[in-house]
């Protein structure tokens, strides 16, 4: 029976440029993979990760004519030959899988396709088990041998070492977008953002807003009771944003929100639904204060207020207080 030669050192080579050559992590595992093809010749090969919130696994890349129906679709936990993998987070290698009850046609099913062998192996890292790698069905019809999932593990290690680099990377890049305090954006990549819309020249409202008096919740019970406030506001508008809007804390008790496809008639008709859901809210709660507190808006739009961030940024501080000074005349 032939058996595949084991990787040389040009191949192992070649992955270690490949790794270190990018961090957009799908164009690496697919460059890593098609070396994989060349060495074990599947037909089919699959890599499924963790949802760490479930502990399914997701298809999340797949090679074959069966590659576009599995992508994305989920294996519960423990389900299959991936998923005793996945639980036990050891590999394993089924030269007829016909002969073992761990298998699960359900894939076969969904897909129209027929598994005869396969090997699955474990992506760890530090330890733990974060997806899967599996080579079905070798292209001569050869049952796999322990020689390919030698090569198969190897290859996992490589794979669970380029996910890792590239969520380790997309964690500290989202640290530096973010504001610690509400997890909202921060100000730097919100203008990041908005500087990109102009470029495109995408139509979008800039909105501005502060919390009404914000000083006087401060000065009657403190900047820490302040900052939890604040911390609150972040979550009222990441419960009712929509997907696409971008919502920054701007400095102190000041926040800024794009909304793309709207102009300032529109812009302002969400801002009064935000301001709604603010004045909604019941703040400090934890603090046993049970605050309700309000805030002032103002919108601009792209391209008709302005060309740059600043000019519109402007016309929404100026908008706002307008609003601000509206409100104060209406209460006296």
């Amino acid at each position: 029976m032939d058996t595949p030669a084991p990787p040389d050192f040009q191949t192992f080579l070649r992955v270690a440029n490949v790794l270190n050559s990018s961090l957009e992590v799908d164009a690496v595992l697919r460059e890593l993979l098609s070396g994989l093809e060349q060495l074990l010749r599947p037909t089919h090969w699959s890599l499924l990760l963790t949802d760490e919130a479930t502990s399914e696994l997701v298809f999340t890349l797949a090679r074959g004519d069966v590659g576009s129906s599995l992508h994305g679709r989920r294996l519960a936990s423990g389900e299959g030959i991936a998923g005793w993998v996945a639980t036990n987070n050891r590999p394993l290698l089924l030269p007829d899988v016909t002969r073992d009850r761990r298998f699960s046609v359900r894939m076969d099913e969904l897909s129209g396709f027929e598994t005869r062998s396969i090997v699955a192996v474990p992506l760890r890292a530090d330890g733990r088990c974060i997806g899967v790698l599996e080579i079905i069905n070798a292209t001569d019809d050869r049952p796999f041998t322990e020689a390919d999932a030698q090569i198969l593990g190897a290859y996992a290690d490589f794979a669970a070492l380029a996910i890792r680099n590239a969520r380790t990377h997309a964690a500290v890049v989202e640290l530096t977008r973010t504001d610690h305090l509400t997890g909202l954006r921060n100000s730097q990549y919100f203008l990041h953002c908005v500087g990109d819309a102009i470029v495109r020249a995408t139509p979008f409202a800039l909105v501005f807003f502060d919390m009404d008096r914000f000083k006087t919740l401060v000065d009657t019970h403190g900047h820490v009771c302040g900052s939890a406030a604040l911390a609150e506001v972040g979550t009222v508008l990441q419960r009712v944003l929509e997907r696409d809007e971008v919502a920054c804390r701007f400095g102190g008790d000041e926040f800024a929100l794009m909304l793309p496809d709207h102009d300032v008639a529109t812009g302002s008709a969400r801002c009064a639904m935000l301001a709604e859901a603010i004045e909604a809210h019941t703040f400090l709660r934890k603090e046993d204060l049970a605050l309700r507190l309000s805030a002032s808006f103002g919108a601009a739009a792209f391209p008709q207020d302005g060309a740059t961030a600043t000019t519109l940024l402007h016309q929404a501080d100026a908008r706002m207080y307008e609003a601000k000074r509206a409100r104060k005349l209406a209460r006296s």
